[in-house]
């Protein structure tokens, strides 16, 4: 499973397939930051495997994965 920071209409937002909706940032780093400790908790609490992705239009980068 990944958790997704996605940059669209200069506004980042969190989308975490675990929740009904999207948190939005102002800033990149910030929602990147979010995103990361998301997917830490989950890993810790769950044990499954779980990543961060970062999209830019129509680009991607898988950044972090836990487990």
């Amino acid at each position: 499973m990944n958790i997704t920071v996605k940059h669209a209409d200069h506004r980042w937002c969190v989308l975490d397939p675990s929740r009904n909706e999207a948190a939005a940032f102002a800033e990149g780093a910030v929602a990147f930051d979010f995103a990361d400790n998301l997917a830490r908790e989950q890993h810790a609490e769950t044990g499954r495997s779980i990543g961060v992705r970062v999209e830019v239009e129509d680009a991607f980068v898988d950044v972090v994965r836990y487990g």
